[in-house]
């Protein structure tokens, strides 16, 4: 349903405070009564134009606290972060990106198990019956400032993970790509990037709207023989993440 007109202003007055810096990122946003002192005396309206501002990524509820101006600043993050990053001071590739940027970004190991393949993985990962079809799930989410921006869901066949430590709970120190090349030799790795319809769980963590877009990327690094170590799946906030193609080479192109 269609905001009527006074949530439209409402939303519109608001939504111009925040972009003219009168509500800085994180500050707490007038609640109804506030708001029915200025003159906006329908709860209705109020909720409705605080609903718009939600969708349009200005706002952000905390249950018992309020609602809040939300930080719209995009991430970049370079296609070559795993190249680049890993290993840095220890940092791990979203920890590097975001520090390249000033941005205190964390790396939350969320969960480590041991599973049979779902067929899709199994099938990207090219397990056979000699492998069981074990794989090994880490489960981590790229952190700023409280907000998850990112889910990321890395897959290994379980021998792999064994091999490499990675079936251990516990924070990887300089991301997973050195632990891999610790005991492979790594080969060419390919990278998708694209957008979907957010699902229940993504919508739960990163906060989208229903029905909403999330931004995509998944990665399949092998060895030299062609072999896969790692799929690496990346559920990520569209609004606030930029995926770049940096460094490439058009020479080759000619």
């Amino acid at each position: 349903m269609a905001p009527n007109k006074r949530s439209q202003d409402l939303a519109d007055q608001i939504r111009r405070d925040i972009d003219n810096r009168v509500y800085a990122v994180g500050d707490r946003l007038p609640n109804d009564q506030e708001l029915a002192a200025q003159g906006w005396s329908s709860s209705g309206t109020v909720r409705d134009a605080y609903r718009l501002l939600k969708a349009q990524g200005y706002v952000v509820a905390r249950q018992g606290q309020g609602r809040f101006v939300r930080d719209r600043r995009i991430v970049s993050i370079p296609l070559s972060r795993y190249s680049e990053a890993s290993g840095v001071d220890g940092l791990g590739p979203w920890e590097a990106a975001t520090q390249a940027q000033g941005l205190d970004g964390q790396m939350v190991l969320v969960s480590v198990s041991t599973m049979e393949a779902p067929v899709s993985i199994a099938e990207k990962l090219a397990l056979t019956a000699a492998d069981e079809y074990q794989v090994t799930r880490r489960t981590r989410h790229a952190v700023l400032d409280g907000e998850v921006l990112q889910v990321q869901q890395a897959w290994y066949p379980a021998e792999v993970a064994r091999r490499c430590g990675l079936d251990r709970e516990g924070k990887v120190v300089g991301g997973t790509l050195p632990a891999l090349a610790a005991h492979y030799r790594i080969g060419l790795g390919d990278e998708r990037v694209g957008f979907r319809l957010s699902n229940e769980g993504e919508v739960a963590t990163l906060k989208l709207p229903v029905g909403g877009w999330v931004a995509r990327a998944e990665r399949l690094l092998v060895d030299e023989s062609g072999t896969p170590l790692e799929l690496l799946q990346i559920s990520a906030v569209p609004d606030r993440t930029d995926f770049v193609y940096d460094g490439l080479d058009y020479r080759k192109m000619l």
